[in-house]
């Protein structure tokens, strides 16, 4: 069964089952990737914002 990028296979253990450390391993790299994307988000809107107040204020005054 695939889940995203990664198989079962990949983080199961010798038994067949998720271990505790795979688990950690797979929700920090969740986390490590939601991070990014919001960061890259974030600037992105604060650029856009930046050009937008900077050319109105070129507008205004010159």
């Amino acid at each position: 069964m695939v889940h995203g990028f990664y198989t079962q296979e990949m983080y199961a253990g010798e038994d067949g089952q998720l271990t505790w450390f795979n688990a950690g391993v797979r929700v920090g790299v969740g986390i490590g990737l939601g991070m990014c994307l919001g960061i890259g988000v974030g600037v992105g809107l604060l650029m856009r914002s930046y050009q937008t107040t900077t050319r109105n204020l070129k507008r205004r005054f010159f």
